[in-house]
């Protein structure tokens, strides 16, 4: 049995894999071919995005199931004049209800992430936030107060505002004030 196959990204070129990964994984040029049974999850561990950017080129980004970005506030994030963040998700929200969720794939994505907003908050960016997509009910708030900016929320009208209304219910219970772990919702 081999390790959960994890990518590290944390020199200006190339990559490592981590210990225990199935070999011929790792000899392939492109993930691209890999058959599912050998490559059912990739985690990418990112503090060098142009090495990642540079893999992305031959490898499809649809392959990542976990993304984990490192940046180093004191020396990485201290110049950032603007913070564009879209919160992917899938599912059905905004559609009408009631909705048979056994026949609905779901995709949640970082928009639930307490890790990931807290992440977020300790960068230091000096013009504008803007946020898209689907995320929790305290994500503005928080990031607001503790970028010292206030997000500009990227949504229109009607189905995306109901979407967004859809996607937030249930989660005024995550804090990222207070939790440090993400908790299912």
């Amino acid at each position: 049995m081999y390790s959960p196959s994890y990518i590290f990204f944390h020199s200006c070129t190339g990559f490592n894999w981590n210990d225990g990964v199935d070999p011929i994984l790792q000899k392939l040029q492109s993930l691209n071919d890999a058959p599912n049974d050998l490559l059912p999850s990739l985690t990418i561990n990112v503090s060098q995005p142009g090495a990642l950017m540079t893999w992305l080129r031959t490898n499809n980004a649809a392959l990542i199931t976990n993304l984990s970005i490192f940046v180093d506030p004191v020396h990485d994030a201290t110049n950032l004049q603007a913070l564009t963040v879209y919160w992917d998700a899938e599912g059905p929200w905004g559609t009408p209800k009631p909705w048979s969720l056994g026949d609905i794939v779901m995709h949640l994505g970082l928009g639930r992430s307490v890790v990931f907003i807290r992440g977020l908050a300790q960068l230091k960016v000096k013009e504008s936030v803007e946020m898209g997509g689907f995320y929790a009910k305290h994500w503005l708030k928080y990031l607001e107060e503790k970028v010292g900016l206030k997000p500009v929320e990227d949504i229109s009208t009607g189905y995306w505002e109901r979407a967004l209304r859809d996607y937030q219910h249930y989660t005024e219970r995550l804090n990222p004030w207070v939790d440090t772990e993400d908790k299912r919702v």
